[in-house]
């Protein structure tokens, strides 16, 4: 994927970047597999807050405060973000939040405590915030603006399919082995996608 710092300067707004079609729509179904992964990562510790509560003595109020920090930077970085988008090379921003959520995931499962846990939730919503903007703006790049609607909902169906597949085999997952190896396979495993990258 070209550099997005060079369309903006150019003052092209719908041209799309010079590519092939199966070039085009094999970023849009890398989008799909991130927003996928995004969705999958940020709500597995809804499925696995009462045993992590159960491991860390963790109360009520402990749950609600390690529940909402992830949204705590994640809504606070959806400008910057979109500035970074907008002016810096984005095939490296997106590779490096995607890179920066899933060590944040993975690393989840080594944490000893509630201040380690909030730590790396707050990491993990710096790195998902990129999902919105960073995937709008690459459509943008890719598709003239008359065939923007089709690409931009498919790869925000990755976050419906996210939340589906977590919902199958989380609980499997946590039963077999524990929170801890949980975290660190989901978080780990999704390095894979930085492979096929452009």
């Amino acid at each position: 994927m070209a550099d997005s710092s060079q369309s903006a300067s150019s003052g092209a707004t719908s041209a799309p970047l010079p590519t092939s079609h199966a070039h085009r729509w094999s970023i849009v179904i890398l989008l799909f597999f991130a927003s996928l992964i995004n969705y999958f990562d940020r709500a597995t510790i809804s499925i696995a807050l009462p045993m992590i509560s159960k491991e860390l003595a963790l109360g009520p109020a402990a749950e609600g405060l390690l529940l909402s920090a992830f949204f705590w930077s994640y809504a606070l970085m959806q400008v910057p973000i979109g500035w970074c988008a907008d002016r810096l090379n984005l095939r490296w921003v997106y590779a490096a939040a995607f890179l920066l959520w899933s060590v944040a995931q993975g690393l989840t499962g080594l944490a000893g405590g509630l201040s380690a846990l909030i730590v790396f939730r707050i990491i993990l919503g710096i790195g998902e915030s990129v999902y919105l903007p960073g995937g709008s703006k690459i459509v943008s790049l890719l598709f003239p603006i008359e065939d923007r609607g089709l690409p931009s909902g498919f790869f925000d169906f990755g976050t419906r399919t996210g939340l589906l597949l977590e919902g199958l085999l989380i609980p499997s997952m946590l039963m077999r082995y524990g929170w801890r190896k949980t975290f660190m396979a989901v978080g780990f495993l999704a390095l894979v996608w930085l492979t096929p990258w452009p």
